[in-house]
């Protein structure tokens, strides 16, 4: 068997995204609660787990990163059917739509890639 240093992904690019989307989340949470009204009540239940599984995949459950990344993909869902029926086509908070949806996609992808995986390690 060859010798193969083994070492572990780097995982500080995973915990500063879950960092920005906890931030994030807790300010929706804040936010939405504030405003009220039964129409936030399904922003307020992806933002609580989108905060619930942040925090299980920082701490490396396993399977709490496949349920992140649906949280995800429903966040992203939801600003996209706010985005269809409340903005118009030179609206002025396009620009920050697309980059919030930059954020949750590139969050998605990092759980979803074996930086996601506790305990990964790459092969040198």
């Amino acid at each position: 068997m060859p010798d193969v240093k083994e070492k572990r992904l780097p995982r500080w690019p995973l915990r500063l995204i879950l960092s920005l989307v906890l931030v994030l989340e807790v300010f929706l949470v804040v936010m939405l609660s504030v405003e009220g009204g039964a129409d936030k009540i399904p922003m307020i239940v992806s933002s609580v787990g989108l905060l619930v599984f942040c925090v299980l995949t920082w701490r490396g459950i396993p399977w709490s990163r496949w349920l992140l990344v649906a949280f995800l993909v429903w966040r992203v869902a939801q600003i996209g059917i706010d985005v269809g029926s409340h903005f118009d086509p030179g609206d002025h908070r396009i620009a920050g739509t697309l980059i919030l949806v930059m954020l949750y996609v590139v969050a998605g992808l990092l759980v979803a890639s074996p930086l996601g995986r506790s305990g990964m390690r790459a092969a040198t």
